[in-house]
């Protein structure tokens, strides 16, 4: 029964995402006459509103953010944080203020790609190697306009529970190399919410938010070593929310 509702929770929800990203579309396009890598500090905002109204009026989600004072007071960082959820990306605009790396096939969704262009989202083609020196850059151009990006170094979500054994960590190391903070961050219970592994939507769950204050840049001799760094408080905060251990199977029934 549960699942039942989960799904046609799902299906329901969908179509009133999009009708959201629709509504959002409009304060957000005004910003188009601006440059890449100048209106998504502006941008943001509408895609703030858009991950508020997925996870307080929709989904109903009870969110604890710790350690939000901890953000850089200026614009202009990367995110780099745990992926357990489709979920993980709403709470990390709404709470960072920043846009994320996402697969092309979400380009061409209705609405959702236009906002998400607009205010920073960053498309790429996961087949295509070359595809990632670009990601780079643009996501460079971004943050030296004081945009926001946020980027999940696991590649994916997990489906096990367990943080990723394979890290991608190029970007983090080129902020290093240009001066740009990286923001540790943990993110969990999403699982819960719109599992990995499963197509349903479970809404009035508690999930929450963990950042850390960026890394001292001039204490590392080199990007490799920030990056790693960055990374390990992104595990250190995992383990202690208790997120890096398997799934429960009767918390995903």
């Amino acid at each position: 029964m549960r699942r039942v509702f989960g799904l046609l929770f799902a299906v329901i929800g969908s179509l009133v995402t999009i009708v959201f990203a629709f509504l959002v579309s409009f304060p957000i396009l005004p910003f188009a006459v601006l440059p890449r890598g100048r209106r998504e500090r502006y941008a943001i905002r509408g895609a703030q509103l858009f991950a508020w109204l997925i996870l307080r009026p929709l989904l109903w989600l009870r969110i604890d953010g710790v350690g939000l004072e901890k953000l850089p007071r200026q614009g202009g960082y990367l995110v780099i944080s745990n992926h357990r959820s489709w979920i993980d990306v709403p709470i990390l605009m709404l709470f960072t203020a920043s846009n994320g790396i996402s697969k092309k096939e979400v380009k061409y969704v209705p609405f959702f790609g236009l906002n998400g262009y607009l205010s920073g989202a960053i498309f790429f083609d996961r087949k295509r190697k070359m595809d990632r020196a670009r990601v780079v850059s643009e996501a460079l151009l971004l943050l030296r306009g004081g945009g926001n990006v946020h980027v999940f170094p696991e590649g994916t979500r997990t489906r096990d529970g367990r943080i990723g054994s394979r890290i991608y960590l190029r970007l983090v190391q080129s902020c290093w190399e240009n001066g740009v903070d990286v923001v540790p961050a943990c993110i969990w219970g999403t699982e819960h919410v719109v599992p990995a592994s499963a197509v349903y939507a479970m809404p009035g769950q508690s999930v929450g938010i963990e950042v850390e204050a960026p890394l001292d840049r001039a204490t590392f001799t080199d990007g490799e070593a920030y990056a790693a760094a960055s990374w390990a408080k992104v595990v250190e905060i995992a383990r202690r929310r208790g997120c890096d251990h398997p799934f429960a199977e009767a918390a995903s029934a």
